[in-house]
Parts: C-alpha cells; sequence; structure tokens
C-alpha cells in the first residue's frame, strides 16, 4: 500500500504526517497502518489523517485535534512510500 508522508514540526516538535485513506482513521484499521509506518521513522511521532468531505480526520497515539488545526497541506512536500515492502534498515536516510 502506497501512502503519502511528510515530517511536519509544529511548535518545533517534528512528527510524520501520513494521508490514508478514510477507514484507516478508525481504530481497529488504524493500528497496522500506525506501526508499519512508525517501522519507518522509529525516532518521529505518526498521525494517520484522511481528507474528508468538512475537512481532515485523523488517528494518533495523542491528541490531534491542534495540530489538524495548523495543518495545511497545500503547502506541504509529501513523499510517497510503500509500506507493504519492509522498512529500510536503520542507517537509510528518510525520505524527505
Amino acid at each position: 500500500m502506497k501512502i503519502q508522508v511528510m515530517e511536519f514540526a509544529p511548535h518545533g516538535s517534528p512528527i510524520v504526517v501520513a494521508i490514508v485513506d478514510s477507514r484507516f482513521t478508525l481504530k481497529g484499521a488504524a493500528e497496522p497502518v500506525l506501526k508499519k509506518v512508525a517501522a519507518r521513522f522509529p525516532s518521529r511521532p505518526v498521525m494517520l489523517v484522511s481528507i474528508e468531505p468538512n475537512g481532515f480526520r485523523a488517528y494518533a497515539p495523542f491528541q490531534t485535534g491542534e495540530l489538524l488545526a495548523l495543518l495545511q497541506l497545500e503547502e506541504l512536500a509529501f513523499e510517497e512510500i510503500d509500506i507493504s515492502l519492509p522498512a529500510p534498515e536503520g542507517d537509510m536516510p528518510l525520505p524527505f
């Protein structure tokens, strides 16, 4: 499964934002996707975000409300990753 990811640093603390289908922002379906993305970015918190007709919906193991208010997707540079492939070894550079 290919998804778009980018590093977002609100208030100077970087997190990884991953754009996913709406169904992957619900707890049961989100957990495996969150783990696969986090395996590629082990030192960063990850937030899964879906684009909805009336805004955004997010899933993360932390509060997302304030972060969603700061997120302006049109200004962010996303990179595509394939989470169906194994995560790269520890010394690989991040894709941003």
